[in-house]
């Protein structure tokens, strides 16, 4: 006969074994890309390139197995979003007049501009602080980060990552299409007074004396100096955020810490004005409900063909735009 576990009323609810494991691999992931990475850049030198970071993530799929299927699925989607990161740059070269948007910015902020209340009240000038290298660490890990919490989905539901997958392409060229039309200047190049700090505290810890840095991918891409406006800075942690939130729900509060740091870097470097931000997030927001849209859309398309009296063999996913 089966006897049932009896326990107190009270105890304690323990979360089952399966919900723990659950969390174990993507925690192992995630924490192996961020103490490499970290060591890549503070004990080695090395930037966090898209080559780098897709053979960290090669040597986890080969110890889960996995090494064909993330091939299958991770190569396309860098290819392009290396081919968007080539296009930006050639945006700039097109000779369209350059926006100014301080006025705007005054506007929204009370009549100041948050760049240069921030540089006045903490930037020192011939001084590297902490926060100016963990605002220009937050700044650099604009490329990482999406494709970190891209590899974890990846790990944990194949589906939400290619869905954000489809939503971060969308989201970039749809920016570029922005730049190439409206380019707007930053505050460092548009505010008197203004500092870009990254060219003060980047070599603090990406040069090593008398030591050569590897070329990387980024060495063959041109910067576009005028894509401030929308600030992908903003929209790449917003974009990954929102998924996150609707996989993990408020166990993902973590992203959206991230999100605000970096939010707040990109300004108080000079990089980006808030209504870049602004703009980022409705980019965001347009790319994470226009793929939902057309996932639900394309569901109920493929449903009705493959059903013999048209009519959809199954529903849609659930809806959650932001969590359980």
């Amino acid at each position: 006969m089966y006897a049932f576990p009896v326990q107190p009323a009270d105890a304690p609810q323990r979360p089952t074994v399966t919900r723990r494991r659950s969390w174990l691999l993507p925690s192992l992931v995630g924490g192996y890309l961020a103490v490499v990475t970290l060591f890549m850049v503070f004990a080695l030198h090395l930037s966090v390139s898209p080559e780098r970071l897709l053979l960290l993530m090669l040597i986890a799929a080969l110890i889960l197995g996995r090494a064909r299927l993330f091939l299958a699925d991770w190569i396309p989607f860098l290819v392009l979003f290396l081919s968007y990161e080539y296009l930006r740059g050639l945006g700039g070269k097109l000779g369209m007049p350059i926006h100014d948007v301080t006025s705007l910015e005054r506007l929204i902020s009370f009549g100041q501009v948050p760049t240069l209340a921030l540089q006045q009240t903490f930037y020192h000038a011939g001084q590297v602080s902490w926060y100016d290298i963990a605002a220009t660490m937050f700044y650099f890990l604009h490329f990482a980060f999406p494709l970190g919490l891209g590899y974890l989905f990846w790990i944990v539901d194949r589906r939400t990552f290619l869905r954000f997958s489809r939503a971060l392409i969308a989201m970039s060229f749809a920016a570029f299409v922005f730049y190439l039309l409206l380019p707007v200047a930053p505050p460092w190049k548009a505010v008197a007074g203004v500092v870009k700090i990254i060219d003060h505290t980047l070599p603090s810890f990406t040069d090593l004396p008398g030591v050569a840095v590897p070329a990387t991918v980024y060495h063959w891409l041109t910067p576009n100096q005028y894509a401030a406006m929308p600030s992908l800075h903003a929209a790449f942690p917003f974009l990954g955020a929102l998924f996150a939130l609707r996989l993990w729900g408020r166990r993902a509060w973590p992203t959206l810490v991230y999100t605000g740091c970096v939010w707040l870097s990109i300004v108080y470097l000079g990089e980006h004005y808030i209504v870049d931000i602004i703009g980022g997030m409705i980019f965001a927001l347009a790319a994470y409900f226009g793929e939902d849209a057309f996932t639900r859309w394309w569901h109920s398309r493929v449903g009705r063909s493959a059903s013999p009296q048209g009519e959809p063999l199954s529903a849609a996913p659930p809806r959650r735009p932001f969590g359980r």
